[in-house]
């Protein structure tokens, strides 16, 4: 496994296929920060093929805050940016860790031309950056992003992080398509999978295997499967290849599984929070099952009740086995005060000359303009709104609060020129 299919391959990866710049389309929502693929729902990169161009996106919403990463930080402490260091990839067999361009791929941020690095994504932000190139080399291969963020505890910090849940399926080009026959429940009859090498391929060995991992076949065509999820694995005395996801259904259902919710945020010293599910088109009783960011199950009810701020997702199942599930919702922190007093309009920005700062509501509160390394540059107070001159400041990006009696808010400015 994981062998270099030949030397022409190589110089072809190294001669390199540039597809551009990624767009930065995704839709995030309402969600605070994400990511695509979202690993959390079995997402993940698309298979590649050995010999075959390669493109495909990741796409970063960005946190504002650094509890939003990690819960250890205050809450209101700004992620000033986030730089991609590099991307290594690891053998999900001997875990041998190699540079993305050992596979004959490289990566391509794209920022938005927010920083002259084009891998820095400012926080709050959404980026994306592409995977692209000629794949050399078989194998299902771990891909860890690393990662700097930056943010100011006092001093200008960079603090360095790994995300390694992504996987990428490289395989050579050994079979056509899998015929299937799937499921039919109406008369009966059990689903197959049919395999056909492709002319000049001497296949050594097929391994089948079903979701729960278990091997339950070694012939090249598999039959009598129920419904569910199949991988093969096509041995030749060149390449091994993993060919997954090979779905088998019940032709005879009708999925119309659908859901919609409604959510109310915690309001600390008040009530917690809560998300209200509402479910149509339903085959029989549905099953739930709720988890939180760290996919831990915290419900198995229809509606999420009584739960502290947080980032959660639900997967809905109905009897005949349709499946419908949320990814990314918030329940947020709430008061009173927060819903009336912590609104700031910032305009324009990116600002040049002028910054105007306007308030929705009428008390005195405190202004304090902070740059990225933390240094004070304009402080005072302010009465519903104000003019500020920031004809001296220096381009970048700057972080102003606004404290009162009842609420403090703190929101990001860019001074461009």
């Amino acid at each position: 496994m994981n062998k270099f299919y030949s030397l022409f391959l190589t110089c072809l990866a190294l001669g390199g296929v540039s597809f551009g710049q990624c767009v930065i389309n995704y839709d995030f929502g309402d969600a605070g920060f994400g990511v695509s693929p979202d690993t959390q729902l079995g997402e993940t990169f698309d298979n590649a093929e050995v010999g075959i161009n390669y493109y495909d996106i990741l796409h970063v919403l960005v946190p504002e805050f650094a509890s939003d990463v990690d819960p250890i930080y205050p809450p209101t402490l700004p992620i000033d940016s986030l730089t991609v260091i590099s991307i290594t990839v690891q053998d999900t067999v001997t875990w041998e860790e190699y540079p993305l361009e050992y596979l004959g791929l490289n990566y391509v941020c794209n920022n938005n031309g927010d920083s002259e690095d084009d891998c820095t994504f400012l926080g709050g932000e959404q980026y994306c950056a592409s995977i692209e190139g000629v794949p050399t080399t078989s194998g299902v291969f771990q891909l860890n992003l690393h990662i700097e963020g930056h943010i100011f505890i006092w001093e200008y910090t960079a603090v360095p992080l790994t995300f390694s849940n992504f996987l990428i399926n490289i395989h050579c080009n050994l079979i056509e398509e899998p015929a299937i026959t799937h499921v039919n429940g109406d008369v009966g009859s059990l689903g197959s999978i049919d395999i056909t090498p492709l002319d000049g391929i001497d296949v050594i060995s097929y391994e089948w295997y079903n979701e729960d991992g278990v091997l339950i076949s070694t012939d090249q065509d598999v039959n009598n499967l129920e419904v569910g999820v199949y991988d093969v694995f096509v041995e030749t005395s060149e390449c091994t290849s993993h060919f997954e996801n090979i779905e088998i259904v019940d032709e005879s259902v009708d999925c119309t599984l659908s859901a919609s919710y409604v959510v109310t945020d915690e309001i600390p010293g008040v009530a917690l929070g809560s998300v209200d599910l509402t479910v149509t088109g339903a085959n029989g009783t549905p099953s739930f099952l709720w988890t939180d960011a760290d996919g831990i199950p915290v419900s198995t009810d229809e509606d999420l009740l009584n739960v502290s701020a947080g980032h959660f997702m639900v997967n809905i199942t109905d009897e005949d086995g349709c499946e419908f599930s949320f990814s990314n919702i918030f329940v947020e922190v709430n008061t009173i005060d927060d819903v009336e007093l912590s609104q700031i309009t910032l305009s324009p920005n990116p600002a040049n000359n002028t910054l105007n700062i306007s308030l929705n509501h009428d008390l005195q509160s405190s202004i304090e303009v902070l740059d990225v390394r933390g240094r004070i540059v304009h402080s005072g107070t302010i009465l519903k709104n104000d003019n500020l001159n920031v004809s001296g400041w220096e381009q970048g990006v700057y972080f102003i609060t606004i404290s009162n009696d009842v609420s403090k808010t703190t929101s990001r400015v860019l001074i461009e020129r």
